[in-house]
């Protein structure tokens, strides 16, 4: 009976983890990630000494700002959705953390904030792209889905500490 009740949640968790996101929310969790990675890299730029932290924040900021640029002129021509101004209270958080942190300390938490939010992203930009439901958000998920690929993974290949 445990067997067949684990199963039945792992089934249950499976289909929520693949249910489409409606393109709102697609954009929401979107335009927070790439604020967050703008705002943690400007943060790095300042705080770190790490030079694999620095080019890898000089890039982020670049890529970040790109995809912005992109999602402002697709969500410029509509009025059925709306970008966030700030990012969501989590992400507020974990930027106020790392503002608070120094050195070492700092290093090592940039680095698992920016593996976590990588790996969340690229998983978004993957399942809008295989699901969603609005053919130019689609497409945008489809041209990003490569970037934020190779963020995620540069993310995972930084050290976590000097």
């Amino acid at each position: 009976m445990h067997g067949f009740a684990a199963l039945a949640l792992f089934v249950a968790a499976s289909a929520q983890a693949q249910a489409p996101v409606p393109a709102q929310d697609f954009v929401s969790q979107t335009a927070v990630a790439n604020m967050f990675g703008v705002e943690s890299a400007t943060l790095a730029l300042h705080k770190t000494t790490s030079p694999a932290i620095k080019d890898f924040a000089h890039r982020l900021a670049d890529e970040h700002a790109a995809a912005t640029s992109s999602l402002r002129r697709i969500i410029a021509k509509r009025s059925d959705i709306a970008l966030p101004d700030r990012p969501d209270g989590k992400h507020l958080d974990l930027l106020r953390d790392l503002a608070d942190k120094h050195g070492a300390d700092f290093d090592r938490a940039y680095v698992d904030a920016q593996r976590d939010a990588h790996r969340q992203a690229a998983e978004l930009m993957q399942r809008y792209a295989s699901a969603g439901d609005d053919p130019e958000l689609k497409t945008f998920a489809e041209r990003s889905l490569p970037v934020f690929r190779e963020l995620d993974q540069k993310a995972r290949d930084l050290p976590r500490s000097p």
